[in-house]
């Protein structure tokens, strides 16, 4: 028998070997079809993560990225060199810096540098970290920023300084209101003022309150002058004469409504308002009392008054002469006090009326009657 030599001179490659022994073991056989099976599946594989690695970077970041993940970038900072960054504050954009303001001083980025200061004495801010304090008075909080922001560039602190410079609190401009309103306070002037303003600020008039309203002011060389302004006119409103403009230092008051009282055997006994540069007389206060009754001992009348050392006084009037025009009227100072007595007989006393007398001076007990 012939033999095929070449056949048994050829070397057998991995696959082509398996497979010709796969005619002797099946076994063998099924190997071979599991191995090619693998080495299919790897070429796909490789196939398409080359397609995904050749795709362009565009339609990657087409693919959504979850919002969890995405973050925004940084935006880019254009601020002017000096900048000042805005704040709100209690007083407006407008407001002037004075003596006693509390200001507070941040800087962007850089906290240590924050400061709560107080405007001094001088009209000067004093900030550890310059070697000179800083004029700010009349200046505002956007003006006196970016003072702090050049100072700090040129001390070369900081390249790009933004300062942001706060009102905290307003104390150079005080406006004192008091006298008979709703609630006396010490206003701060941030803003110009009418008196009208002031006055609804505090409450408006009080209960008591008469018709003057006295403002008084430092006039430029020491001294003080006083203006008094009928309190009707200045509520109306419309009166730019009595409305004045208030001015920072000004000490506003408004006056009670000044009193005269009368008491004991009258018909009408009470308070009646004595306006202020009004004059009311005896015989003016008896025909709005109604006069004296029957068993009244009018000849023996007195005026209780207090006076300038702080005692109290007792001046004797005769009101069946002063209504008969036989003796002279009487002009009557506020809280003073016409006492009538009964028919007994008796010399009045300031024992007698101590009582009468502190209560109807005070007001308490009587009705106020409004001619």
């Amino acid at each position: 028998m012939t033999v095929d030599q070449s056949h048994r001179q050829r070397p057998l490659g991995p696959i082509s070997g398996y497979r010709d022994a796969a005619f002797r073991w099946p076994c063998a056989a099924r190997l071979v079809m599991i191995l090619e099976s693998a080495a299919v599946t790897v070429l796909v594989v490789s196939v398409l993560a080359g397609a995904a690695l050749a795709q362009s970077p565009s339609s990657l970041q087409s693919s959504p990225i979850p919002s969890s993940l995405q973050s925004s970038p940084m935006p880019e900072q254009q601020t002017p060199t000096a900048a000042v960054i805005p704040s709100a504050t209690a007083a407006p954009p407008e407001y002037r810096v004075g003596m006693g303001d509390v200001l507070g001083i941040s800087v962007y980025d850089m906290p240590e540098l924050g400061r709560t200061a107080v405007v001094g004495s001088k009209g000067t801010l004093l900030l550890s970290y310059f070697p000179q304090p800083l004029e700010v008075t009349g200046k505002t909080a956007q003006g006196i920023g970016q003072e702090v922001a050049s100072e700090l560039k040129r001390l070369q602190v900081l390249l790009d300084p933004q300062v942001s410079v706060t009102v905290l609190r307003v104390e150079s401009k005080p406006v004192v209101v008091g006298g008979d309103v709703r609630n006396p306070h010490v206003l701060q002037e941030m803003r110009p003022l009418t008196l009208l303003e002031a006055l609804m600020l505090v409450g408006g008039p009080g209960d008591n309150a008469g018709n003057s309203v006295l403002v008084t002011r430092a006039d430029g060389t020491g001294s003080a002058i006083s203006y008094d302004l009928p309190l009707s006119k200045v509520l109306s409103g419309t009166d730019p004469n009595s409305n004045i403009l208030i001015k920072p230092g000004d000490t506003i008051q408004v006056l009670p409504d000044q009193k005269v009282f009368v008491a004991g055997a009258i018909k009408s006994p009470g308070a009646f308002p004595l306006g202020r540069g009004q004059r009311l007389t005896v015989s003016t206060l008896m025909a709005l009392s109604g006069g004296w009754e029957a068993d009244a001992n009018p000849a023996k009348a007195v005026i209780v008054r207090q006076g300038t050392n702080g005692q109290r006084q007792t001046v004797p009037v005769n009101l069946p002469k002063i209504m008969a025009r036989k003796q002279h009227d009487v002009a009557l100072e506020p809280n003073d006090l016409l006492y009538v007595p009964g028919s007994t007989g008796k010399k009045v006393s300031l024992a007698v009326i101590k009582g009468v007398g502190g209560a109807a001076m005070l007001g308490l007990g009587y009705l106020i009657v409004r001619p």
